[in-house]
């Protein structure tokens, strides 16, 4: 999986990644091509037709996915999480629905579930209504895929404490409004921000309620660990410096995959590991580091040339740049902050 996974990367994503990046080239062509090779059902249930994947080759997938395409890996990676929600869902109907087709690749689907890190009063606030459904408003600053995703699994804070999520439409509707943002990095991605205002949520949309302080927790082992996709991008950037005809930039990206080789088996070990927090936060401040100083290393070698649009050089120093901000939490930023 792994492999084929590398194969669509390098046969398909990187060729095309410029021209998506400026939007000379849509997404769609990228999106078939995962799907064509089995990819969209990582999170899935073999019953589904998913892969089932284990964390360790799912980190590794994704690293090979994102050294190819940011802004398509982008699109890609947010439908997983809709699909990991929908298989614990008791709303049977729904996940017959649609989780086999959303294993094929068939339907895509984005989330926006970000803004309950934040502290403070809920950015969206969840109320029950009279039908047994639930009520919508407030507004989630970030959402990906607009346009191209089918359907969105919003997440929202109830009064009692509950976390719940809900399926909306990837269109506005009454009570929801898309604003578009203007974003240095993955700006064909269909990144918005969505405003809820008296948003009503029929019961068969309800994906799932569960206990929000609960899922705090949780989510807070998961995300510091941090995003795989960054080591993928080091790997991309490594890769191109040792095709450079310069001993230096041989050089450099030999020592870079001694480093990332070394990370990859750090990964191995605090996967699913039980770790600390503050190791695992100490890890993604070390990935992103490499991806960095790989991407200047790159740049270094080519010069003015990876300045311009169509070279690879500067989207992959934008896109170890975002990767900073991306399911940073507080402990991700302590981390990141400690190490430089």
């Amino acid at each position: 999986i792994v492999d084929r996974a590398r194969a669509v990367a390098d046969d398909v994503l990187f060729p095309a990644a410029q021209d998506v990046d400026r939007g000379v080239r849509p997404l769609g062509d990228g999106l078939r091509a995962l799907a064509g090779a089995g990819l969209f059902g990582l999170a899935g249930p073999a019953s589904h037709g998913g892969l089932d994947l284990g964390p360790i080759e799912a980190r590794r997938t994704i690293a090979a996915v994102g050294s190819g395409c940011g802004a398509t890996f982008f699109v890609w990676v947010q439908h997983h999480g809709v699909v990991r929600t929908l298989r614990t869902s008791s709303n049977d109907a729904l996940v017959e629905r649609f989780l086999a087709p959303m294993c094929s690749g068939d339907v895509l689907a984005g989330v926006a579930f970000a803004h309950l890190r934040r502290p403070g009063a809920p950015a969206i606030r969840a109320e029950r209504t009279r039908d047994g459904g639930w009520q919508l408003d407030g507004h989630a600053p970030w959402a990906t895929s607009w346009g191209v995703a089918d359907w969105y699994a919003v997440a929202a804070a109830s009064d009692d404490g509950d976390m719940v999520w809900v399926r909306v439409p990837g269109r506005e509707a009454p009570g929801l409004v898309a604003t578009p943002l203007a974003l240095s990095v993955f700006a064909t991605t269909g990144t918005v921000a969505l405003t809820f205002e008296r948003y009503e949520v029929d019961t068969a949309d309800v994906i799932s309620v569960a206990d929000l302080d609960t899922w705090r927790q949780t989510d807070r082992l998961h995300a510091a660990l941090g995003q795989p996709a960054v080591l993928g991008v080091a790997e991309r950037a490594a890769g191109l410096l040792a095709e450079r005809r310069d001993a230096d930039a041989v050089d450099a990206a030999g020592r870079l995959g001694d480093e990332l080789a070394a990370l990859w088996s750090r990964d191995h070990e605090l996967t699913g590991s039980g770790a600390s927090v503050e190791s695992m936060s100490d890890h993604r401040a070390a990935c992103l580091d490499l991806a960095r100083r790989s991407t200047t290393a790159l740049l270094a070698s080519v010069g003015g040339a990876g300045m311009d649009l169509a070279h690879p050089a500067q989207r992959l120093a934008r896109e170890a740049d975002f990767y900073v901000i991306q399911a940073q939490t507080a402990d991700g930023r302590a981390a990141t902050l400690r190490s430089i």
